[in-house]
């Protein structure tokens, strides 16, 4: 009785309903971002089509087995991103100068992350043209058998470890996990999510108690 007295006797907030004209803009470089996606995938196979004529082969490997990395400029995430961003926050009255000063001020505060995920990168396909992952998956099929998919995750688990991130751990482990089941013979879409699995689960790293820890300072 005293509560629901005390609940009638409370005065609302006062707080100003944005219009829909003010959501949509707000929420227009997702909405730009959802629609450029569709456009560029193969749902829509005429624009995809025509926006992945605009890309680049790169020779990364000319030994065994060659391979090439190829670059779609105009249906990369990246670009997608980029773009609307830039519409986005044109829709939004923010200056062409701001959005670059913004950008400026991340790609400061990430410069390190991106090293370290592009030397993460670069060592997963050393590894791939090397033999070296062909070779550990051998050496864990040989020692773990058919328990082999029981302790994927924890491979996973070990690469977030080291690295510090989910992602990087499947760039790293993710070939591992695909040769360990072809050799063992087992569903290579089980033991590869396990590794993102165990991957995702294990967000414990010594990178990340530093972070955590700096900011707890801060």
């Amino acid at each position: 009785m005293l509560f629901t007295r005390w609940h009638e006797d409370e005065e609302e907030p006062d707080v100003e309903r944005p219009s829909m004209k003010a959501m949509l803009k707000a929420c227009s470089p997702f909405i730009l971002v959802f629609i450029f996606v569709i456009l560029a995938s193969s749902l829509v196979a005429p624009v995809s089509n025509l926006l992945n004529k605009v890309t680049t082969n790169l020779v990364v490997y000319t030994g065994k087995d060659p391979n090439t990395l190829a670059i779609s400029w105009l249906t990369s995430p990246g670009t997608l991103l980029f773009v609307s961003t830039l519409i986005g926050g044109t829709i939004q009255g923010v200056s062409f100068k701001k959005m670059m000063q913004v950008l400026g001020q991340c790609i400061k505060s990430v410069w390190r992350t991106t090293i370290t995920v592009c030397a993460i990168v670069g060592l997963a396909k050393v590894m791939v043209y090397a033999g070296m992952t062909d070779a550990l998956a051998v050496a864990l099929v040989s020692l773990l058998g058919p328990v082999y998919p029981l302790f994927a995750p924890l491979i996973g688990a070990l690469g977030t470890f080291l690295t510090g991130s989910a992602t990087s751990a499947n760039v790293l482990f993710g070939n591992l996990q695909l040769s360990a089941a072809a050799d063992l013979g087992v569903s290579k879409y089980w033991v590869v999510a396990s590794n993102m699995t165990g991957a995702t689960a294990g967000m414990l790293s010594p990178q990340n108690i530093a972070v955590g820890s700096g900011d707890w300072c801060n």
